[in-house]
């Protein structure tokens, strides 16, 4: 049974004051059939995804569109502290390999280039660079180095799934081109797509992952 609008809405304001990492004051929540929309202004960027995070929490949400800006409060940071302290967040962070990226500030806005070897690097990159205070957006072009894929890797990719508690393997096709595994199909929540995505991230060589899978709320 779909719930309604108000009900949704409700339940995302009180997620997000419920965390203590988010400031939701300035936060403005509307569902429309399931589709939540986010506006308003946050303190930092890590807020700004964290917030995209709470929402996707609540039961009965299927798509989240997320028009959050960073708006700071008191002095605006300059681009040459946000690039020391991107740096020094990158080099303190023990899943970024060190010296492996570089980092370029404009206007408060941070781009991120390199290559690492590993997904979760790329992803370690990202979350370290957006709790650095002043930093109102990120260009993520980060490469992922090209491995040896083995010609099992939808197999592994499958019994990762059948080893997780929160997916359903039954409703999800996978398949692979290359170094791109491609995910099909359903999920439960916004957890066992995201769970999905992490299981097929993790197989040996993949450098893409297309998530087509549709959420079943």
């Amino acid at each position: 049974m779909q719930r309604s609008n108000n009900k949704v809405e409700s339940d995302v304001r009180e997620e997000l004051e419920w965390d203590p990492l988010i400031d939701g004051s300035r936060i403005i929540v509307r569902a429309n059939d399931g589709l939540v929309t986010l506006t308003g202004v946050v303190g930092t960027y890590y807020e700004l995804t964290r917030a995209s995070e709470d929402a996707w929490k609540i039961r009965g949400v299927t798509g989240v569109d997320n028009e959050l800006r960073v708006g700071l409060l008191g002095e605006v940071v300059e681009d040459d502290v946000i690039l020391a302290d991107s740096v020094a967040a990158l080099d303190a962070d023990n899943h970024v390999p060190k010296g492996s990226l570089t980092v370029l500030v404009t206007d408060g806005w941070v781009t991120l280039r390199g290559e690492v070897r590993h997904h979760f690097e790329k992803t370690s990159a990202r979350h370290a660079v957006g709790r650095v205070a002043g930093v109102l957006g990120i260009t993520d072009e980060i490469t992922i180095g090209s491995q040896p894929i083995p010609s099992d890797v939808a197999d592994r990719i499958n019994k990762a799934f059948r080893r997780s508690a929160i997916i359903d393997d039954s409703r999800i096709q996978v398949s692979s081109s290359g170094h791109t595994i491609y995910l099909d199909g359903e999920v439960g929540s916004w957890f066992a797509m995201r769970d999905a995505e992490n299981a097929a991230w993790n197989a040996p060589g993949v450098t893409n992952v297309v998530d087509r899978l549709l959420i079943d709320a």
